[in-house]
């Protein structure tokens, strides 16, 4: 007889509403699903386990965990955990590995890096994470992480069962099974993000570390050129290129459609900095940090932007990591206050992209966005970094038509092997300047047709490095003489596009086919509206129901204040 009749055990059958999960390493997008499992309290003897959710697509099961405190999830940096998730594949507790009531065929041992395949009854088989594509975020500690797994060797139906073997909790407990129906309905809600810039004039940044000089490495050129072809980046900040020359570069770029005239190598760092603008002055911020104050053309754009590349230590370097943020605050705290290294003109866009190496504690992450300096004998007391007192924001980048967010995999994965990981980041500003378009590039993920309009092929990013492109379009305010040039009624380009706007100052263009009274441009979006400008200062205050700005024209750039973020705001559907 079936044990789970026999025991007359409780099981809770779920069945997933819609949902639009993204693997980021963020949890917002988990407040809506209800099948969720609550632990027992203090049942463990180390790490508590609080509770999970489960949710899919049609292509991945989604797990999330909350624990009762902080923990690296593969590596032991800090409080040690032995996370395992078991899965009962077929959903037959007769067949697999009998534990917690379920009989597993699959478990998943995060601390140890391999899965144990138990879905043979006479051999038991060990398994890398990347044969049933896991991908578990964040990658630095936390007490959440969310799990994406393939589900393609999963049954419609399975059951569930985790555990933290080190305090011998689990997640069910009390002799419960957590079943789970896959919804086979859900497709995720995920628009392509093309490869073009939605305004030409938007500022376009690369980050993309090439592995071990790549740009000069005759067996992956090909990969490289065709990715670099791709993206015509406007600023590129790359790393490992420590023996990668002046000359190299030149070479790598012949033939390129694109004219970048500026190339700032640091052969000490091995961070590479590729520009259509030329660098005013340049400075090493720290051993593998560098920064260049990029001269944008006056012609176009209201400011300069201060670009900066890092690429801090690796793996269990948690200190020397640690370091370089201290010292990047202190270089940006430096920065923004008259006398010193380096004096910015006030609202300078600043951006620091690169490959972070964010593995260990959650602490090096804040230092960056938030400015907390650990060591502030010697490198000061820190503060927010941006020019407003806020925090730095932190772009989170997607592939182009799948919600997930890892930058780097491992190229020829086994047992033991650490799974994809978020380690390229672009921070900036966003005080003074607004990010309207972000986007992986990850050539194994595209669809053919993406690869096809893009010239680029399937094994591309894969062959290239173990790191994928990360793009970001900014949009930066416009000079005086260019909206002297191009607004009113010149005739320009007509740009119908969504745009993404932070809590707090953003800036947008405005080029609707027509120009629109304010108040019809911002009523959806009037609920989060705080104020909105034109470059002299006049205003539209909907809480007071003043317009000073009138009509918002064509051509024009404004700022606008929110109360809160806003997604796919159609500027133009009024």
């Amino acid at each position: 007889m079936n044990k789970l009749v026999y025991l007359f055990l409780f099981i809770s059958i779920f069945t997933n509403g819609q949902n639009n999960i993204k693997i980021d390493g963020f949890f917002d997008d988990w407040t809506s699903i209800e099948n969720t499992y609550f632990d027992s309290e203090f049942d463990s003897e180390s790490t508590e386990l609080i509770n999970f959710s489960v949710s899919n697509n049609h292509e991945y099961l989604f797990v999330k965990i909350k624990l009762g405190n902080e923990i690296d999830l593969t590596e032991a940096y800090v409080n040690p955990a032995k996370l395992f998730i078991y899965i009962d594949a077929d959903y037959d507790n007769t067949t697999g590995y009998n534990t917690n009531y379920i009989g597993s065929e699959y478990g998943i041992n995060f601390f140890e890096r391999f899965i144990f395949d138990d879905s043979d009854e006479n051999f038991v088989d060990t398994l890398s994470f990347y044969d049933l594509n896991i991908i578990p975020l964040p990658t630095i500690t936390s007490d959440e992480f969310e799990i994406a797994i393939n589900r393609s060797l999963f049954s419609d139906t399975i059951a569930i069962s985790i555990k933290e073997s080190i305090g011998n909790d689990e997640m069910p407990d009390g002799g419960e099974i957590f079943t789970y129906a896959f919804d086979n309905s859900i497709s995720p809600n995920i628009q392509t993000i093309n490869f073009s810039k939605n305004n030409p004039n938007h500022l376009r940044l690369m980050t993309y570390n090439v592995l071990s000089n790549g740009l000069k490495n005759n067996n992956r050129i090909d990969e490289h050129r065709r990715i670099f072809a791709s993206t015509n980046a406007d600023i590129i900040t790359f790393q490992e290129c420590g023996n990668t020359d002046y000359n190299d570069v030149l070479e790598f770029l012949e033939n390129s459609s694109e004219y970048y005239p500026y190339i700032y190598p640091d052969l000490n760092s091995g961070n590479l900095t590729v520009s259509k603008f030329p660098s005013i002055q340049s400075w090493q911020v720290a051993n593998k940090i560098d920064a260049e104050l990029i001269d944008l053309p006056d012609s176009i754009y209201s400011t300069d932007i201060l670009i900066l590349n890092g690429h801090p230590p690796c793996c269990g370097n948690n200190q020397g990591r640690q370091e370089h943020f201290d010292a990047l605050i202190q270089f940006i705290n430096d920065a923004k206050t008259e006398g010193g290294v380096i004096d910015l003109p006030i609202n300078t866009p600043i951006s620091f992209s690169g490959d972070m190496n964010l593995v260990g504690y959650s602490e090096q992450y804040y230092t960056i966005l938030n400015g907390t300096i650990i060591d502030t004998k010697t490198f000061g007391n820190g503060g927010l970094p941006d020019w407003d007192s806020s925090p730095f924001k932190d772009q989170i980048s997607y592939f182009n038509e799948k919600n997930i967010a890892y930058t780097w995999d491992k190229s020829n994965p086994s047992a033991g092997d650490f799974p994809p990981g978020r380690l390229d980041f672009i921070f900036y500003s966003n005080s003074v300047i607004t990010c309207d378009k972000s986007f992986i590039i990850s050539t194994e993920h595209m669809s053919p047709d993406l690869l096809v309009s893009n010239n680029l092929l399937w094994n591309d990013t894969k062959n290239a490095s173990d790191h994928f492109p990360v793009i970001a379009d900014f949009i930066i305010e416009f000079s005086d003489e260019y909206i002297q040039n191009h607004g009113g009624n010149h005739e320009i380009e007509c740009f119908n596009y969504n745009l993404n706007l932070n809590q707090g100052w953003s800036l947008i263009g405005f080029g609707c086919e027509n120009n629109a009274q304010a108040e019809i441009v911002f009523l959806p979006i009037l609920d989060h509206l705080i104020i909105a400008k034109d470059v002299h200062g006049n205003a539209y205050l909907p809480s007071w129901n003043y317009n000073g700005l009138g009509n918002l024209e064509r051509g024009f750039g404004y700022q606008v204040k929110l109360a809160e973020e806003i997604e796919n705001y159609n500027i133009c559907n009024h």
